[in-house]
């Protein structure tokens, strides 16, 4: 269980003319985890936040040990208005992020994080590789488009539409196929306010080929390599479930806030929902050895409507090409076809709950 250390008072950042709220600390191995009074935080959530951070610093060929800390402040919608009050660019923002210290209205806003980690290698990288890339950590959605329309685009226009979803799969296909040395070049060359003669510059410095020849080889790459490393999303660091002699898997869990293994965050029933609603989340993967149905069976908390899911995704593969990735709403069977492989299952509840539930029951 967390406790928080100690009450703050601070100003979120030099750009910030308000004082920050009163608010709550936990501190991770990397990050400061601030929230709100009358937010809860759950056990599991700084552990996760600082995942995110060693693999944002990997992905950028930044050793962990030369980090410097970073902040996430989980608030409320009026402790958000509170902060950005001087009308900056991150007061209309569901989450936003300003040197080492970053702010959000959902207690899982790690795309943010990712920001204060690739800021320490480039603070002004241009809005395709700085969202794409926060986006490409946390295993955001994907669109196969040309990504060369959208890499001169500013903040504000990549917001709009596909553009992170875009800039995210060309960066994985990057990452994955040509390495984090040469991306962390390029993150680093690109100018914030890009041309696409600025784009073919800096490719050809690190890739050694065109921005166009990069691209085109990146369109054409539709079937994954056999021996290309491993690039697996966040949660494939969960514990594994064993099968039985069957092969079928069962996990049952209690889902508590104060639970050291749940992630996320609960806030009193009268806060405005900002985004989505506040949810607590399990995680484990599972290994696939033959191909074939599994009937899958999920058990989550019950209340007004629908008030659970079970997440399905592939770990391994091709990172740009991942097609498997199956929301289960609770309580509810289905029948899936799942190919060789390992998976993430991710268990997630709007309420706390004595007991949830996930099998899988090969057919």
């Amino acid at each position: 269980m967390q406790v928080p250390t100690c009450l703050l008072a601070v100003a979120l950042s030099a750009a910030c003319h308000a004082q920050m709220p009163e608010t709550e600390v936990v501190r991770g191995e990397l990050v400061d985890y601030h929230y709100s009074l009358g937010l809860e935080l759950c056990g599991g959530t700084v552990a996760s936040f600082d995942a995110t951070a060693r693999r944002a610093a990997g992905l950028l060929d930044l050793p962990v040990e030369g980090l410097k800390r970073v902040e996430y402040f989980w608030l409320t919608e009026a402790d958000y208005a509170e902060v950005w009050a001087d009308g900056s660019r991150c007061a209309s923002a569901l989450g936003c992020a300003i040197g080492l210290r970053s702010a959000g209205h959902a207690s899982m806003s790690t795309h943010e994080i990712v920001h204060t980690i690739a800021n320490q290698l480039n603070s002004s990288a241009a809005p395709f590789l700085a969202e794409g890339f926060a986006d490409a950590v946390i295993d955001a959605p994907m669109d196969d488009s040309d990504p060369r329309p959208y890499m001169t685009l500013d903040g504000r226009e990549i917001t709009d539409g596909v553009g992170y979803w875009v800039a995210s799969r060309f960066i994985r296909y990057l990452l994955q196929v040509h390495g984090a040395e040469r991306f962390a070049a390029l993150y680093r060359d690109v100018p914030g306010v890009p041309e696409l003669d600025d784009w073919d510059e800096a490719v050809r410095a690190s890739y050694g080929v065109s921005l166009d020849a990069l691209v085109e080889e990146y369109l054409a790459a539709t079937e994954c390599p056999a021996d290309l490393p491993s690039l697996p999303r966040l949660e494939c660091d969960a514990p594994a479930l064993m099968a039985d002699l069957a092969g079928n898997f069962a996990w049952t869990n209690s889902l508590s806030c104060d639970d050291p293994e749940v992630v996320g965050g609960m806030q009193p029933p009268d806060e405005p929902i900002i985004i989505g609603e506040t949810h607590l989340e399990l995680r484990r993967t599972i290994e696939i050895v033959e191909a074939g149905e599994y009937e899958i069976t999920v058990v989550t908390p019950e209340g007004e409507g629908t008030r659970g899911q079970a997440l399905i995704a592939e770990c391994d593969g091709c990172a740009w090409l991942r097609g498997y990735n199956a929301v289960i709403e609770g309580s509810m069977t289905e029948t899936h076809w799942l190919e060789p492989g390992r998976y993430s299952v991710i268990l997630r509840g709007f309420i706390e709950a004595e007991t949830v539930e996930f099998r899988a029951t090969r057919q």
